[in-house]
């Protein structure tokens, strides 16, 4: 790329100290790198600032439609299986098993958007590791009865459909998390602090392997390191 701008150069009438730039001038150069803050777990208040969060966000007058519960259901099913957001969308019905003993669903997908093709399920998510069976808390499976029986029609047989019945994006997700939060003792919480508080808990609880295998981390140390 370096030798096409020498060649402009050379054929422009720029001067000719500029002309004789031999070198490329950020060729030596490093990148510079942030220090990466850790991520903190959510205490139990911390976790009931979120659900009156939250609760206040569907609560707000504003111009449409009133806000529905899919933020909440949302944030719940990640708190409940430490899935990505991307993997949550993903979610469709047929991956779901509320008879099963235990309930469990079965993450296979992500969500993603570009450019020239739009929204669209990948049927795979980000890693061979990522694809997994998670068995479902309580108020996991609550809340996907509570979803199923208010089920609306979607081509795409997404849990979590536009109101179009299509993917919603993982981006449009993020941004409505940012107003939820925006002014609130939880203004630092990401949805990365969703997966680390699952992560935390269960690897108190049973080991960094079974923490891994949950979040879809091919390898415990990425899980510790998390």
């Amino acid at each position: 790329m370096f030798s096409v701008i020498w060649l402009s150069l050379r054929s422009s009438k720029l001067p000719c100290c500029l002309q004789r730039l031999l070198v490329n001038p950020v060729q030596q150069t490093s990148r510079l790198y942030r220090k990466r803050s850790p991520t903190r777990s959510l205490t139990d208040e911390e976790l009931r600032e979120v659900s009156r969060a939250l609760g206040r966000w569907e609560d707000q007058r504003r111009p449409g439609p009133r806000a529905s519960t899919d933020m909440r259901d949302i944030v719940d099913l990640m708190l409940a299986t430490g899935a990505r957001i991307g993997e949550i969308l993903a979610l469709r019905w047929q991956e779901i098993d509320l008879e099963a003993e235990p309930p469990r669903l079965t993450i296979t997908g992500t969500i993603k958007t570009e450019t020239g093709k739009g929204t669209f399920r990948k049927d795979s998510p980000k890693s061979d590791a990522s694809v997994r069976t998670l068995a479902l808390p309580a108020f996991g499976v609550r809340l996907l009865r509570r979803r199923l029986r208010n089920r609306q029609d979607s081509p795409v047989d997404a849990v979590f459909p536009t109101r179009n019945g299509t993917w919603q994006q993982v981006t449009n997700v993020e941004r409505r998390w940012r107003e939820i939060r925006r002014g609130t003792p939880i203004e630092w919480v990401t949805p990365h602090t969703f997966r680390k508080t699952v992560a935390t808990l269960i690897a108190q609880s049973v080991g960094a392997e079974t923490a891994s295998q949950q979040l879809g981390h091919s390898f415990p140390d990425v899980t510790r390191e998390f």
